[in-house]
């Protein structure tokens, strides 16, 4: 699996958690902002959790 991939579902569950444990639901165009901000950040994110 790559790092990529682990990542999207990663958000993906954190999401789903979310929805489940707050009663909230996220709509469709905000899920695929995160999730896509997620994916471009990939790299950054990568570098703080190896400090």
């Amino acid at each position: 699996m790559k790092v990529q991939d682990f990542a999207y579902q990663v958000a993906t569950r954190t999401l789903e958690l979310l929805e489940s444990t707050q009663h909230y639901k996220i709509p469709d165009d905000l899920r695929k902002d995160v999730l896509g901000k997620i994916q471009q950040e990939l790299d950054s994110l990568i570098k703080k959790s190896s400090k």
